[in-house]
């Protein structure tokens, strides 16, 4: 088993060094951090944290690698979830990754080496080292699930159904006579964005909708950036007469953009959304949205977990969890009673 002495000597640097680059406790000049990670590789020591996590695991504690920034609906899961763990005897320890999958990676393996019994992580996609990391704590099997976006790993995980929701939503806009329907998308390193892009996609083929490129937003699941984005759309000479949005943060924006065009939401242009939240009944038009339900997101999440904590070995799960439709004013079709209202059927799939 590798050592910290053992990468020191490798890289050529101190232990102490070493351990600055581990734990961000002082700055490293750019050149040794790089010859102490790759010594850190080349020694499998990040492979090794996870071992000695699971050898000297502490009985009471989580670790919860999510981005936890301003959205109200992670604030729920996060608030869920320690109300669960704590039930169950255990402390979490929360982690904001910033939606960024260097920070996750290191996020992770601080939360190792403060030896917890399990980790619950927000996973992001397309980054080779974080993969990787993500895979080990599998293979070594190290209590570890995936909440809120689906992932291509073999473990045990849950998330919101989105494709078939962006599919309801784009065809109740198409319902109420829209053919240039926009889509603001998430960033695409996310799986979720992902997911709701073909579903946008398929229900514009399904219903013969204009494909035009342009009415896919590129929002990168931020405020700013969506608004920005959709100023620049609403400009052009043939902007959409409807909107979905995939995620509450960019609805924001998306409202934002449109005041500054002049417009109003919906006689001048439609809008839904996935991912209610809390103040959207408060606008005026009511905002008609998808709601996740984070109450059965992070009950599923920590009995997954306790579960694999329980029997490592067990087969990993995938729960899809459905989401409901919230149908108000800002579709243009006026809202209807909270008991007429549908939702996306819920898929349990165990591998």
């Amino acid at each position: 088993m590798a050592t910290m002495a053992e990468v020191a000597r490798i890289a050529g640097v101190s232990t102490t060094t070493v351990s600055h680059v581990l734990n961000k406790t002082r700055k490293v000049a750019p050149e040794t951090e790089e010859l102490v990670r790759k010594a850190l590789e080349s020694t499998g020591y990040r492979h090794n944290l996870a071992a000695r996590a699971l050898a000297t695991q502490s009985t009471d504690t989580i670790g919860l690698a999510m981005s936890v920034v301003t959205n109200p609906y992670f604030a729920a899961l996060i608030r869920d979830i320690e109300r669960h763990l704590r039930r169950a005897g255990y402390t979490l320890i929360l982690a904001d990754t910033n939606d960024d999958p260097e920070v996750e990676l290191d996020v992770i393996n601080h939360l190792l080496a403060r030896r917890v019994s399990g980790l619950i992580v927000n996973p992001l996609e397309g980054h080779s080292e974080l993969t990787q990391c993500l895979q080990k704590l599998l293979d070594e099997q190290l209590p570890t699930i995936f909440l809120d976006r689906r992932s291509t790993l073999p473990g045990d995980q849950v998330y919101s159904e989105c494709l078939d929701s962006i599919h309801h939503l784009t065809a109740h806009l198409a319902a109420q006579g829209h053919h240039r329907i926009g889509y603001v998308r998430g960033a695409v390193r996310e799986m979720s964005a992902q997911d709701r892009l073909a579903g946008y996609h398929r229900a514009v083929a399904e219903l013969g909708l204009a494909t035009d490129p342009a009415l896919v937003i590129a929002g990168e699941s931020d405020e700013r950036v969506a608004e920005q984005r959709l100023v620049e759309h609403l400009a052009s000479d043939e902007p959409a007469t409807a909107l979905v949005v995939s995620n509450n943060q960019m609805t924001l924006g998306a409202l934002r953009a449109i005041r500054r065009a002049g417009l109003k939401v919906p006689h001048d242009i439609a809008l839904v959304c996935y991912d209610d939240f809390e103040w959207a009944d408060l606008f005026d038009p009511q905002i008609s949205a998808m709601a996740q339900d984070a109450a059965r997101l992070a009950s599923t999440a920590v009995e997954l977990l306790l579960a694999r904590i329980r029997r490592p070995d067990r087969a990993p799960q995938s729960v899809v969890v459905p989401a409901t439709f919230r149908h108000r004013d800002s579709c243009g079709c006026g809202a209807v009673p909270h008991q007429a209202q549908g939702s996306v059927d819920s898929v349990l799939a165990a591998g």
